[in-house]
């Protein structure tokens, strides 16, 4: 094993992380629920590869370039990634009693964002070596963080707009998946290599625009005039 692409495949991540733990600037989540995020995106990555494989064989023979690559960038990778982070946050996390304030969502879909990308970022780095490593630092990777920044946003939303929560829920998995199918598509496209610059500087766009909408779930937070916790338990 390189030590050096080991550091390479997971700094990434590792600085992402320290980035948004520190915007959880009014009640800061237990290292041990950061770590049970982190975990379920690393575990996450088994159920996504063997759904997005299973799919790669039902659409095998799909004709057409420009069709293959749409519908392997949406049904076959956008589709299977975001479903399976969606739910672990959605249906895990969400329940947590720790998840009391907006921007938990934000915490703990970049939290399972990171944990898939930097356990599937060893794979590509080990294989590809440090060029690999370079590329991916400043595109997939990144790309993981605003999509869990992106889910995290509307999951935050669901959780304490209870009235419109249906809304929120089903927005907190379309708008990934949208980006990320998109995003891919653009990458993964032949025809047209100038595509491939316009899903990076949408990317950055993307990004520069959430962090409007973090702003805006860390002004929403009950803790910002000092209001404490509830606890940390679990909801049955």
């Amino acid at each position: 094993m390189s030590y050096g692409l080991f550091f390479l495949a997971i700094a990434p991540a590792a600085a992402i992380i320290w980035y948004i733990y520190h915007k959880d600037k009014y009640e800061r989540e237990p290292l041990r629920y950061l770590l049970m995020a982190f975990l379920i995106g690393v575990f996450s990555v088994l159920p996504a590869s063997m759904a997005s494989g299973k799919m790669e064989e039902w659409l095998e023979g799909t004709v057409g370039t420009s069709v293959e690559t749409l519908v392997y960038a949406f049904l076959v990778i956008a589709l299977s990634e975001e479903f399976i982070k969606f739910l672990f946050l959605r249906f895990f996390m969400f329940r947590k009693d720790v998840f009391n304030e907006p921007f938990d969502g934000v915490v703990y879909g970049v939290m399972i964002g990171m944990g898939f990308a930097a356990f599937e970022n060893l794979f590509y780095v080990f294989d590809g070596g440090i060029t690999t490593a370079l590329v991916r630092m400043f595109s997939a990777v990144p790309a993981h963080a605003v999509l869990g920044v992106m889910m995290g946003y509307y999951v935050g939303k669901s959780k304490f707009d209870i009235p419109n929560r249906t809304k929120w829920t089903l927005k907190a998995f379309f708008f990934p998946f949208l980006a990320h199918g998109l995003y891919d598509f653009l990458l993964f496209q032949e025809e047209y290599p100038i595509l491939g610059i316009v899903a990076i500087v949408g990317l950055l766009l993307t990004g520069w625009h959430l962090k409007t909408l973090m702003k805006e779930q860390q002004e929403a937070s009950p803790f910002k005039y000092g209001k404490e916790s509830r606890g940390g338990n679990e909801i049955d």
